[in-house]
């Protein structure tokens, strides 16, 4: 029994499902705070178009050199059904919302796949990675859920940008830091340039730049300050416990579990 559950426990991680939960968390949370109603169609999409994007990043580079061997088709099945699942929930965004999912898409695509055998993706390229992973989740978890506002209210997009923007950047320290021995010495990350030390100090400053900017838009015992205040406490002992030494499961699960956990707290206070 035990063995099963792990079995379709590593299946969860590696299809990406935990990851496009956790983006649909923090789309859960724009969509409340812009006071929109919830849209399951365009959670859906969002939810499929994240897992997606994820396994076309991770796993298209493998067919695109040829290395087939152990290849995960269960997971590749899975993906194509989120594709056209995707595109057929597509056609229900606004027209605003439309263009930004291209937008997205080309990033995605660029980040995952080189033009050519001879150039490098974007994912590979110096200093690219982590704004661009920033950007695809932003476009995902603030910019769709506001495209479908009635009224756009320009002081709260650029609080949940900044606000989710500093979050999803602190969130990826801890990938950062477990593939630090295994990513080319090219790629500059933050832990390659600044140490396991001091890349950690780093996302303990911004969590808390990150919740005195909460606090200040939002009020201290608002919802969203509260939420926000346990998850960031959450996400700083997160990242202290990270290492390159650390089992993949206290990023791959634990770190992206934390979005999950954020909604389902400011959704309670609500």
């Amino acid at each position: 029994m035990k063995k099963i559950f792990f079995i379709f426990f590593d299946f969860y991680i590696k299809a990406s499902i935990h990851v496009a939960l956790s983006v649909v968390s923090l789309a859960l949370i724009s969509i409340k705070l812009c006071q929109n109603p919830i849209s399951i169609k365009m959670l859906i999409f969002i939810f499929n178009s994240a897992l997606f994007a994820y396994n076309f990043v991770k796993y298209f580079p493998v067919i695109w050199k040829n290395k087939i061997h152990n290849f995960p088709h269960l997971i590749f099945y899975l993906s194509l059904f989120n594709l056209f699942f995707g595109i057929y929930f597509y056609q229900y965004l606004p027209l605003l919302a439309k263009i930004i999912v291209l937008v997205g898409g080309i990033l995605v695509f660029l980040y995952a796949l080189p033009l050519n055998h001879s150039m490098k993706n974007l994912r590979n390229a110096k200093g690219w990675k982590v704004y661009l992973v920033i950007i695809t989740w932003i476009l995902l978890t603030v910019v769709i859920p506001f495209s479908s506002s009635l009224i756009f209210e320009i002081k709260l997009f650029i609080k949940l940008l900044l606000i989710q923007g500093i979050y999803v950047f602190v969130a990826i320290l801890p990938f950062e830091i477990r593939d630090l021995n295994y990513d080319s010495k090219n790629l500059n990350t933050l832990p390659q340039q600044l140490g396991l030390v001091k890349v950690k100090f780093l996302g303990y400053y911004l969590l808390c730049i990150n919740l005195i900017i909460t606090i200040l838009g939002f009020g201290f015992l608002s919802p969203i300050a509260l939420s926000s205040f346990l998850s960031f406490i959450i996400l700083g002992f997160l990242l202290n416990r990270s290492h390159p030494k650390k089992s993949k499961y206290l990023s791959s699960f634990w770190v992206e579990a934390v979005p999950i956990f954020w909604a389902g707290t400011f959704y309670l206070f609500s």
